[in-house]
C-alpha cells in the first residue's frame, strides 16, 4: 500500500531533522521522542501514557525514561500521592534540548508543508484528524 511507503518517507524526513539534536546532546531517538512528547503533551505524563499514546514498547519507554532520569533530564514523582504511577516532569537541564527540539520540529513542519495554503493546511488537519479517529476506533 502506497500509504505505508509514504509514511516511512515522512518518518525518515523527521529523523533527518531530529538527528542533529540527538547527536548534540547524546540522546537516542527514543529519548528525544519521549522528551518532545512530554513537552508537547504535558497532560500525558506517565510512562504508561507514553506507551499508550505513541504505541511504543513498554520496555523501550521504561529504559529510555530511566536513562533520561540518570542524565538529569526527567524527574519522577508519584502521581496523586499513590505509589503506582510516576508522573514525569522535564527538568531545567533539558531546556536546551527542548529549545533545539522545537526548532527541529518547526523546520520539519516547514519543509513538509512547504507551498501549502492556510486553507489547504486546515483541510489536511481535518482529514488527518478523521483518519486518526478511524484508526483509534479500529483498534
Amino acid at each position: 500500500m502506497v500509504f505505508w511507503e509514504n509514511q516511512k518517507l515522512i518518518t525518515g524526513l523527521y529523523a533527518q531533522y531530529s538527528k542533529p539534536v540527538c547527536a548534540k546532546y547524546g540522546l537516542t531517538r527514543m529519548e528525544f521522542d519521549i522528551l518532545m512528547f512530554l513537552h508537547n503533551n504535558p497532560r500525558f505524563n506517565t510512562a504508561a501514557e507514553i506507551v499508550r499514546m505513541r504505541m511504543l514498547t513498554k520496555s523501550h519507554v521504561s529504559s529510555a525514561v530511566k536513562t533520561l532520569e540518570e542524565k538529569g533530564c526527567l524527574s519522577g514523582t508519584y502521581k496523586d500521592g499513590g505509589h503506582k504511577a510516576v508522573r514525569l516532569t522535564i527538568t531545567e537541564k533539558a531546556d536546551p534540548i527542548i529549545r533545539d527540539g522545537e526548532a527541529a520540529q518547526l523546520n520539519f513542519a516547514s519543509a513538509l508543508f512547504r507551498g501549502f495554503s492556510p486553507e489547504e493546511l486546515t483541510i489536511y488537519r481535518n482529514l488527518f484528524a478523521r483518519i486518526c479517529e478511524n484508526a483509534r476506533n479500529g483498534m
